[in-house]
């Protein structure tokens, strides 16, 4: 287990995705929520869809991928949150769903640009290796069988999807 200490700059973190799948570069965006907060909420994005070539994963699974990593314990808590057709609906569901929250962890414009016209703080942690680590390349290279998939999700999230016979 990771567990970061010291002084936070903030309480809770909220971090927004739809890991389809997660991989090394959400990781690397958790880490940093970590390092700002004392507490990290992800919010799994497009919680409904499953199955289809851009969402084959549904919500449970792509919590079991998250929690597999078992980064921080009671202080990591995962949420689903559902599209809507409407900015403003979504936010609302958002804060019903998610509860109070700090700052808004992104590289998303859409919700960056949603979460600072609401006044939250937000922070961009920069695409970590953006070339490799994208859910539709990774998606891409399940489907054709090539392996090195597996290279760009973390172990467990690589045995949770996908598991050695």
């Amino acid at each position: 287990m990771i567990i970061y200490s010291g002084m936070k700059q903030y309480k809770v973190a909220l971090f927004i995705g739809r890991f389809q799948p997660f991989h090394k570069g959400h990781l690397y965006s958790l880490k940093k929520c970590f390092e700002l907060a004392d507490q990290v909420i992800v919010g799994i994005g497009s919680s409904q869809e499953s199955g289809t070539e851009n969402n084959p994963w549904d919500f449970e699974t792509r919590k079991a991928m998250i929690e597999s990593l078992d980064l921080q314990g009671d202080s990591l808590k995962v949420v689903a949150l559902p599209d809507y057709p409407d900015d403003e609906v979504w936010l609302k569901e958002v804060k019903e769903r998610v509860g109070n929250f700090n700052v808004v962890v992104s590289n998303n414009e859409w919700v960056l640009s949603i979460m600072q016209k609401a006044g939250y703080k937000t922070v961009e942690t920069g695409l970590f290796n953006r070339e490799e680590l994208e859910g539709v390349k990774i998606r891409v290279l399940m489907r054709a069988g090539d392996m090195n998939w597996k290279l760009r999700v973390p172990k467990e999230v690589a045995e949770l999807i996908m598991p050695e016979e």
